[in-house]
């Protein structure tokens, strides 16, 4: 599993766009609306791990997501993918989240469900998403 963002894949469409979202807390919708500063996903203050995923609605092929952090963001997380929203496989995963927007490059895969799994915040706060957008 890669540990540095690979160089910024051409984006196509967004996939999660308008597409129903799970999370461990709050409203994972709002990450997936295409407002990217008027809503937001934003977790339980102060717990981890936290996570979001959205459903695609079928399995297709997706290569990179597009995380658009408010300031409350990930240092370490993984990038997860899944065919039945139970079994998980990394295909990223990083431990130096810069938060702000990061765009993060994988090797392509097929999958229904792409998943941000949280595992330690760059603040005191939550976890806080403007879009989750995977590509």
């Amino acid at each position: 599993v890669p540990s540095t963002p690979t160089p910024t894949p051409a984006l196509g469409t967004n996939l999660a766009l308008n597409k129903s979202g799970v999370a461990s807390t709050g409203y994972a919708d709002m990450a997936f609306d295409g407002n990217a500063s008027g809503t937001r996903w934003e977790s339980t203050h102060g717990v981890d791990p936290q996570w979001i995923y959205v459903d695609l609605g079928a399995s297709t092929t997706v290569s990179s997501v597009k995380l658009n952090w408010e300031t409350a963001s990930a240092k370490a997380y993984k990038i997860q993918v899944s065919n039945d929203a139970n079994n998980w496989s990394d295909v990223y995963s990083t431990t130096a989240g810069a938060g702000g927007t990061e765009t993060i490059a994988f090797t392509p895969t097929s999958a229904r469900y792409v998943r941000m799994y949280g595992t330690e915040r760059n603040t005191i706060y939550g976890y806080s998403l403007w879009e989750f957008e995977v590509y």
